[in-house]
Protein backbone atom coordinates (compact mmCIF):
# COMPACT_ATOMS: atom_id res chain seq x y z
CA UNK A 1 0.00 0.00 0.00
CA UNK A 2 3.04 2.33 1.13
CA UNK A 3 4.36 1.69 -2.35
CA UNK A 4 1.12 2.92 -4.38
CA UNK A 5 1.27 6.20 -2.18
CA UNK A 6 4.64 7.00 -2.62
CA UNK A 7 3.39 6.62 -6.75
CA UNK A 8 0.29 8.60 -5.98
CA UNK A 9 2.87 11.33 -4.56
CA UNK A 10 5.18 10.74 -7.25
CA UNK A 11 2.07 10.86 -9.49
CA UNK A 12 0.87 14.17 -8.42
CA UNK A 13 3.95 15.99 -8.48
CA UNK A 14 4.44 15.21 -12.27
CA UNK A 15 0.62 16.35 -12.87
CA UNK A 16 1.22 19.70 -10.98
CA UNK A 17 4.91 20.18 -13.04
CA UNK A 18 2.69 19.39 -16.22
CA UNK A 19 -0.44 21.59 -15.56
CA UNK A 20 1.96 24.35 -14.52
CA UNK A 21 3.57 24.46 -18.01
CA UNK A 22 0.21 24.01 -19.57
CA UNK A 23 -0.58 27.27 -18.12
CA UNK A 24 2.41 28.76 -19.77
CA UNK A 25 2.09 27.18 -22.65
CA UNK A 26 -1.66 28.94 -23.00
CA UNK A 27 0.00 32.58 -21.85
CA UNK A 28 1.90 32.54 -24.65
CA UNK A 29 -1.01 33.00 -27.76
CA UNK A 30 -3.09 34.65 -24.99
CA UNK A 31 0.05 37.84 -24.81
CA UNK A 32 0.41 37.53 -28.16
CA UNK A 33 -2.90 38.10 -28.99
CA UNK A 34 -3.94 40.53 -26.19
CA UNK A 35 -0.43 42.63 -28.09
CA UNK A 36 -2.13 42.13 -31.35
CA UNK A 37 -5.39 43.69 -29.79
CA UNK A 38 -3.54 46.72 -28.47
CA UNK A 39 -2.01 47.60 -31.52
CA UNK A 40 -5.30 47.18 -32.78
CA UNK A 41 -6.99 49.77 -30.67
CA UNK A 42 -4.37 51.98 -31.16
CA UNK A 43 -4.37 52.14 -34.26
CA UNK A 44 -7.34 52.76 -34.58
CA UNK A 45 -7.03 56.00 -32.38
CA UNK A 46 -4.26 56.86 -34.41
CA UNK A 47 -6.38 56.76 -37.38
CA UNK A 48 -9.13 58.63 -36.06
CA UNK A 49 -6.88 61.40 -34.57
CA UNK A 50 -5.44 61.56 -38.40
CA UNK A 51 -8.24 62.06 -39.56
CA UNK A 52 -9.32 64.62 -37.55
CA UNK A 53 -6.23 66.32 -38.45
CA UNK A 54 -6.47 66.20 -42.44
CA UNK A 55 -10.32 67.29 -41.98
CA UNK A 56 -8.93 70.52 -40.07
CA UNK A 57 -6.21 71.46 -42.25
CA UNK A 58 -8.68 70.82 -45.22
CA UNK A 59 -10.95 73.50 -43.39
CA UNK A 60 -8.17 75.76 -42.90
CA UNK A 61 -7.25 75.77 -46.48
CA UNK A 62 -10.65 76.58 -46.85
CA UNK A 63 -10.70 79.16 -44.57
CA UNK A 64 -7.61 80.71 -45.73
CA UNK A 65 -9.22 81.17 -49.50
CA UNK A 66 -12.28 82.30 -48.39
CA UNK A 67 -10.36 84.55 -46.13
CA UNK A 68 -8.42 86.07 -49.45
CA UNK A 69 -11.53 86.27 -51.54
CA UNK A 70 -13.13 88.41 -49.15
CA UNK A 71 -9.80 90.72 -49.55
CA UNK A 72 -10.64 90.86 -52.79
CA UNK A 73 -13.64 91.89 -51.85
CA UNK A 74 -12.41 95.25 -49.74
CA UNK A 75 -10.73 96.19 -52.98
CA UNK A 76 -13.83 96.25 -55.36
CA UNK A 77 -16.13 98.00 -52.26
CA UNK A 78 -13.22 100.99 -52.11
CA UNK A 79 -13.35 101.26 -55.56
CA UNK A 80 -17.04 101.34 -55.60
CA UNK A 81 -16.81 104.06 -52.76
CA UNK A 82 -14.09 106.10 -55.81
CA UNK A 83 -16.74 105.88 -58.17
CA UNK A 84 -19.60 107.11 -56.03
CA UNK A 85 -21.46 110.04 -57.63
CA UNK A 86 -23.61 110.80 -54.64
CA UNK A 87 -23.71 110.65 -51.08
CA UNK A 88 -26.22 107.67 -50.97
CA UNK A 89 -23.79 105.64 -53.32
CA UNK A 90 -20.71 106.67 -50.88
CA UNK A 91 -22.45 105.48 -48.19
CA UNK A 92 -23.73 101.97 -49.47
CA UNK A 93 -20.26 101.42 -50.67
CA UNK A 94 -19.13 102.18 -47.21
CA UNK A 95 -21.37 100.13 -45.29
CA UNK A 96 -20.41 97.18 -47.77
CA UNK A 97 -16.70 98.02 -46.95
CA UNK A 98 -17.55 97.40 -43.19
CA UNK A 99 -19.64 94.15 -43.50
CA UNK A 100 -16.59 92.95 -45.37
CA UNK A 101 -14.09 94.10 -43.11
CA UNK A 102 -16.23 92.38 -40.46
CA UNK A 103 -16.23 89.16 -41.99
CA UNK A 104 -12.72 89.23 -42.82
CA UNK A 105 -11.71 89.73 -38.97
CA UNK A 106 -14.18 87.18 -37.91
CA UNK A 107 -12.66 84.54 -40.44
CA UNK A 108 -9.57 85.46 -38.63
CA UNK A 109 -10.40 84.63 -35.58
CA UNK A 110 -12.15 81.23 -36.43
CA UNK A 111 -8.77 81.03 -38.28
CA UNK A 112 -6.35 81.33 -35.72
CA UNK A 113 -8.73 78.84 -33.21
CA UNK A 114 -8.61 76.19 -36.06
CA UNK A 115 -4.69 76.75 -36.16
CA UNK A 116 -4.32 76.11 -32.38
CA UNK A 117 -6.89 72.82 -32.63
CA UNK A 118 -4.73 71.89 -34.95
CA UNK A 119 -1.43 72.47 -32.99
CA UNK A 120 -3.03 70.75 -30.09
CA UNK A 121 -4.26 67.52 -32.14
CA UNK A 122 -0.62 67.48 -34.08
CA UNK A 123 1.11 67.35 -30.22
CA UNK A 124 -1.24 64.98 -29.02
CA UNK A 125 -0.44 62.19 -32.02
CA UNK A 126 3.48 62.43 -30.70
CA UNK A 127 2.03 60.26 -27.65
CA UNK A 128 0.31 57.70 -29.29
CA UNK A 129 2.51 57.79 -32.71
CA UNK A 130 5.45 56.98 -30.26
CA UNK A 131 3.56 54.18 -28.34
CA UNK A 132 2.32 52.56 -31.55
CA UNK A 133 5.73 51.96 -32.94
CA UNK A 134 6.82 50.95 -29.39
CA UNK A 135 3.82 48.80 -29.03
CA UNK A 136 4.33 47.01 -33.20
CA UNK A 137 8.12 46.27 -32.31
CA UNK A 138 7.00 44.33 -29.15
CA UNK A 139 4.63 42.59 -30.75
CA UNK A 140 6.79 41.76 -33.54
CA UNK A 141 9.36 40.36 -31.09
CA UNK A 142 6.69 38.34 -29.08
CA UNK A 143 5.32 37.05 -32.51
CA UNK A 144 9.13 36.20 -33.05
CA UNK A 145 9.89 34.40 -30.05
CA UNK A 146 6.66 32.59 -29.29
CA UNK A 147 7.24 29.47 -31.93
CA UNK A 148 10.60 28.65 -29.97
CA UNK A 149 9.00 29.48 -26.37
CA UNK A 150 6.27 26.85 -27.21
CA UNK A 151 8.64 24.47 -28.59
CA UNK A 152 10.95 24.82 -25.55
CA UNK A 153 7.99 24.35 -23.37
CA UNK A 154 6.45 21.65 -24.88
CA UNK A 155 9.71 19.66 -25.13
CA UNK A 156 10.11 19.99 -20.98
CA UNK A 157 6.85 18.85 -20.60
CA UNK A 158 7.11 15.73 -22.91
CA UNK A 159 10.39 15.37 -20.21
CA UNK A 160 8.41 15.46 -17.35
CA UNK A 161 5.56 13.64 -17.88
CA UNK A 162 7.82 10.78 -19.79
CA UNK A 163 7.73 8.27 -16.39
CA UNK A 164 3.73 8.84 -16.05
CA UNK A 165 2.75 5.84 -16.92
CA UNK A 166 5.23 3.78 -15.17
CA UNK A 167 3.51 5.38 -11.55
CA UNK A 168 0.22 4.87 -13.27
CA UNK A 169 0.61 0.97 -13.58
CA UNK A 170 1.73 0.73 -9.13
CA UNK A 171 -1.80 2.11 -8.52
CA UNK A 172 -4.86 0.09 -8.47
CA UNK A 173 -7.44 0.73 -11.22
CA UNK A 174 -10.16 2.33 -8.98
CA UNK A 175 -7.66 4.47 -7.41
CA UNK A 176 -6.37 6.18 -10.69
CA UNK A 177 -9.96 6.23 -12.11
CA UNK A 178 -10.79 8.22 -8.54
CA UNK A 179 -7.54 10.50 -9.68
CA UNK A 180 -8.08 10.73 -12.95
CA UNK A 181 -11.55 12.26 -11.85
CA UNK A 182 -10.70 14.64 -9.38
CA UNK A 183 -7.19 15.46 -11.28
CA UNK A 184 -9.33 18.15 -13.76
CA UNK A 185 -10.58 20.03 -10.89
CA UNK A 186 -7.88 19.82 -7.80
CA UNK A 187 -4.26 20.82 -8.03
CA UNK A 188 -2.33 18.59 -6.55
CA UNK A 189 -4.60 15.91 -6.16
CA UNK A 190 -2.94 14.02 -3.74
CA UNK A 191 -2.14 16.62 -0.35
CA UNK A 192 0.49 15.89 2.87
CA UNK A 193 -1.05 16.56 5.92
CA UNK A 194 -0.19 19.67 7.62
CA UNK A 195 -0.44 18.48 11.14
CA UNK A 196 -4.03 17.26 11.59
CA UNK A 197 -5.40 19.38 8.32
CA UNK A 198 -5.82 18.64 4.84
CA UNK A 199 -2.88 20.98 3.09
CA UNK A 200 -5.19 21.26 -0.04
CA UNK A 201 -8.63 22.43 1.84
CA UNK A 202 -7.14 23.75 5.29
CA UNK A 203 -9.93 21.78 7.01
CA UNK A 204 -9.33 19.42 10.11
CA UNK A 205 -9.30 15.46 9.21
CA UNK A 206 -11.74 13.31 11.53
CA UNK A 207 -10.06 12.05 13.98
CA UNK A 208 -10.55 8.28 13.18
CA UNK A 209 -9.76 8.80 9.15
CA UNK A 210 -6.46 10.82 10.84
CA UNK A 211 -5.85 7.80 12.66
CA UNK A 212 -5.55 5.41 9.65
CA UNK A 213 -4.15 7.70 7.25
CA UNK A 214 -0.98 8.10 10.04
CA UNK A 215 -0.76 4.54 10.05
CA UNK A 216 -0.26 4.88 6.41
CA UNK A 217 -2.00 1.26 5.26
CA UNK A 218 -4.87 2.13 3.26
CA UNK A 219 -5.27 5.10 0.82
CA UNK A 220 -7.50 7.35 2.25
CA UNK A 221 -9.18 10.63 1.01
CA UNK A 222 -9.66 13.92 2.51
CA UNK A 223 -13.81 14.37 3.69
CA UNK A 224 -14.05 17.81 2.62
CA UNK A 225 -12.20 18.22 -0.71
CA UNK A 226 -11.62 14.93 -1.72
CA UNK A 227 -8.09 15.06 -1.90
CA UNK A 228 -6.09 12.06 -0.95
CA UNK A 229 -4.18 12.89 1.60
CA UNK A 230 -0.98 10.76 2.96
CA UNK A 231 2.14 11.63 5.93
CA UNK A 232 5.59 12.05 4.97
CA UNK A 233 6.82 9.08 7.05
CA UNK A 234 4.35 7.01 5.60
CA UNK A 235 6.05 7.09 2.06
CA UNK A 236 9.92 7.30 3.72
CA UNK A 237 12.14 4.63 2.75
Amino acid sequence: MREQLRALVELTAIDTKAKEIDARLAAIPADVEARRMAVRKLTDLVARQETALAEAETLLGTQERDIAGRNDAVSKAKSKGAKAKNAREADAAERELEAVRRSIKDGEGEKEKLKERIGHTRSALDGPRASLEEQKLELAEAEAASGSLIEGLQGERATIVLGREVFLKKIDKDKVKTYERLRPKLNPVVCELAGETCSGCRMAIAPQRLIRILKGEEILQCQHCMRFLYHRDTIAD
